[in-house]
């Protein structure tokens, strides 16, 4: 079930061994994709919808891995540091046609 980005912070503050995921979020939260993108948390993962969903969740979703298809090898995979996670994002969505970069607040 997605969750606000609030709760999805505080998660990330109580792990404490998460830096870079909590990094990611933070920057979500000061953007302003905040009220248009859906998240919930997997044990440490982090997963980005478009719209709110409940769980089970089957359908797409990021963790930078998009998780299109249940067929592993398909699947697009990108590792990045905590640096340039959240342009990573950006490009992501504008790849898929999420939303537009950049978008105006």
């Amino acid at each position: 079930m997605t969750r606000p980005w609030a709760d999805i912070e505080a998660g990330y503050r109580g792990s404490g061994d998460i830096a870079a995921m909590l990094r990611l979020v933070d920057q979500v939260r000061a953007s302003p994709y905040e009220p248009v993108l859906n998240a919930w948390t997997s044990m440490h993962d982090l997963c980005i919808v478009q719209v709110p969903c409940t769980y089970p969740y089957n359908g797409p979703y990021l963790e930078f891995r998009s998780i299109d298809t249940h067929i592993e090898d398909k699947q697009w995979r990108r590792a990045v540091d905590q640096d340039h996670a959240f342009a990573r994002l950006e490009r992501f969505m504008e790849q898929v046609h999420w939303i537009p970069r950049r978008i105006s607040a």
